[in-house]
């Protein structure tokens, strides 16, 4: 299903603040059909570790702090967050966990 619009906006708020073309949105639209075979296999600690995973061999340490600094993170995860759930990646009781781990 997705959501068009979100993923290209995440992608073009994420690239811009890196300076360089570090997602697209058919990256993300994969993640999350990965994401969700995960969560099926392997369960909530596994798609955890997917997404930690996922992380790392995207973004350096460096440009981790600077996406953790950038003022639309909290509206961006939360909106995505909310999607995860409406593509059944997630639970609504484990989203409002996360978003709590949010800043």
């Amino acid at each position: 299903m997705g959501n068009p619009n979100l993923y290209r906006e995440l992608a073009q708020t994420v690239n811009r603040s890196l300076g360089r073309q570090a997602i697209t949105t058919t990256l993300i639209e994969q993640t999350v059909a990965e994401a969700k075979k995960v969560r099926r296999l392997r369960g909530t600690w596994g798609l955890v570790k997917f997404l930690e995973g996922r992380m790392d061999r995207l973004f350096s340490s460096h440009e981790m702090e600077k996406l953790k600094l950038h003022p639309r993170r909290r509206e961006l995860s939360y909106r995505m967050l909310d999607h995860l759930v409406a593509e059944g990646v997630m639970s609504p009781t484990e989203s409002l966990m996360l978003k709590r781990m949010v800043p």
